[in-house]
């Protein structure tokens, strides 16, 4: 095999920029595209002369198909990606890759038992300068992280909403500005610092007419015994994320486009310990090189076709899809049982609060 048959499931939206960028990869070759809307099916057939499938399932059901991508509102992800790894094919799902993690284990579980590639997109991994950050802190530049906090400021109008009748929903969307928005954050966080083991969470529907959060603070502790701050909203204006990574060696700022490092001329530990009364470290600051640019979706495209071809791990594999979704998860657990919640959380409890809020939204599915 030189090149990857991909098929792409769902043609609104995102589904758009997967065709384009399956056409700006040379290992990758579209082969045929799903939609249930005629209209969009035919006009994306004519344009790019491939066949149009009304049902996905028929479309998996061809030969010269590899893999498929899942481009499709958030509760189709989960049965839509069982599917594709039953028919073999590998997969490669929008984020949120499920709406539940228990759902992501399924999907996990389902790819390994068949030798498959399950992948999550979750293009900002590919990002120059991110991956310099990510060098830096497995390097041990900044020593031992201690300390987190992350803003994650965004705006999303009502509109927006009542647009596509399955946002806003918690059977549909799965969450508001957690799952959709600030899940692309939780996953950088999560790759550069670590998994988290225990938090607690509030999350509120402050301004917007949906089911779902608009609004959440948590308090994280992570693996390593870090401790985090994280703010997420919907509501915010202007647009924003602000990362700061503190460690004993230096300090790490992501704020938008402005990437800087802290140094030190000794470490924060003998600072406190060897100084004086009133001891001013010295220190720093420089910018961290790289582009801040992102090659985006034909980046995350070319990775997974080259994992096919090359039988390796994708860049970001479904096991790490399902970390940011447990991220997610746990947060709003945490806010309707009032409580702090260990990792790996209960999926039963999840489960068990995501029938009651679904079974009130309104008109779901």
């Amino acid at each position: 095999m030189s090149k990857v048959g991909f098929g792409v499931i769902g043609l609104k939206g995102v589904g758009r920029t997967h065709i384009n960028a399956i056409m700006n990869v040379n290992e990758a070759e579209l082969v045929a595209v799903a939609d249930i809307k005629e209209e969009i099916g035919r006009e994306v057939s004519s344009r790019f002369n491939v066949e149009w499938h009304r049902d996905y399932e028929e479309m998996l059901k061809r030969e010269d198909i590899d893999a498929v991508t899942i481009c499709t509102p958030h509760y189709l992800h989960h049965p839509m990606a069982m599917k594709a790894l039953e028919y073999g094919k590998n997969v490669l799902v929008e984020k949120p890759m499920a709406i539940r993690v228990s759902e992501a284990d399924e999907m996990v579980m389902s790819a390994r038992r068949r030798d498959l590639k399950l992948g999550v997109v979750f293009q900002y991994r590919f990002i120059p300068v991110y991956r310099e950050v990510k060098r830096m802190i497995e390097g041990g530049e900044l020593g031992d992280i201690y300390r987190v906090c992350m803003e994650i400021c965004t705006f999303r109008s009502q509109p927006y909403y009542d647009r596509d009748p399955w946002r806003g929903k918690w059977a549909t969307e799965g969450g508001g500005v957690l799952i959709n928005q600030a899940i692309h954050h939780l996953d950088l966080l999560q790759w550069l610092v670590g998994k988290p083991s225990k938090l607690q969470a509030w999350v509120d529907t402050v301004l917007h007419n949906i089911e779902v959060e608009d609004m959440v603070n948590s308090m994280v502790l992570f693996e390593n015994g870090a401790y985090g701050v994280i703010q997420a909203s919907s509501i915010d204006l202007p647009s924003k994320m602000r990362l700061e990574i503190s460690g004993d060696r230096g300090k790490l700022i992501i704020d938008g486009n402005d990437v800087r490092r802290m140094t030190l001329e000794r470490t924060v530990r003998e600072y406190i310990t060897k100084g004086e009364i009133w001891t001013r470290p010295s220190f720093k600051w420089v910018e961290v090189e790289g582009d801040r640019r992102g090659p985006g979706h034909t980046a995350v495209i070319e990775d997974f076709a080259k994992a096919i071809l090359e039988d390796r791990e994708p860049m970001v594999p479904g096991e790490d899809g399902r970390v940011s979704l447990e991220i997610v998860n746990a947060m709003i657990l945490s806010s309707f049982e009032g409580r702090a919640v260990k990792f790996p959380i209960d999926r039963e409890a999840y489960d068990r609060l995501m029938d009651r809020l679904s079974s009130k939204s309104k008109g779901h599915r």
